[in-house]
């Protein structure tokens, strides 16, 4: 058999060999939980955590498709109203013209009144 050398460990060394074992193994599980977190919410995943942890990405989708939807309800009342501006104009053009045409009859009818006389 192989010649083993065997080295004595005194209590201190012990007690801080396992300390950092558990310090290590704490760093690393907490680093895999923060990288998976981070995945996640960059929405890099498939949809496996999608359940567990609300994704960035879905929730901008969303919000994304709600100002989509209010800035098509906000075109088309913009549409309605300067179709309705347009067609007021067009009255009030239409008005105007009718009173002066008015006023002329008018007048007319005044000076052949006052031609009769």
């Amino acid at each position: 058999m192989a010649e083993q050398k065997v080295t004595k460990v005194t209590e201190g060394e012990e007690i801080s060999k396992v300390v950092w074992h558990y310090v290590g193994v704490t760093v690393l599980w907490l680093s895999l939980i923060f990288s998976g977190i981070a995945i996640e919410r960059l929405g890099l995943t498939s949809g496996y955590l999608t359940g567990i942890i609300p994704g960035e990405v879905n929730l901008l989708r969303q919000k994304n498709a709600e100002y989509e939807t209010n800035q098509r309800k906000v075109m088309d009342e913009n549409q309605r109203l300067n179709g309705l501006i347009g067609r007021e104009r067009a009255t009030s053009d239409a008005l105007d013209i009718c009173q002066n045409e008015k006023k002329k009859i008018e007048d007319e009818l005044k000076q052949v009144k006052a031609g009769a006389h």
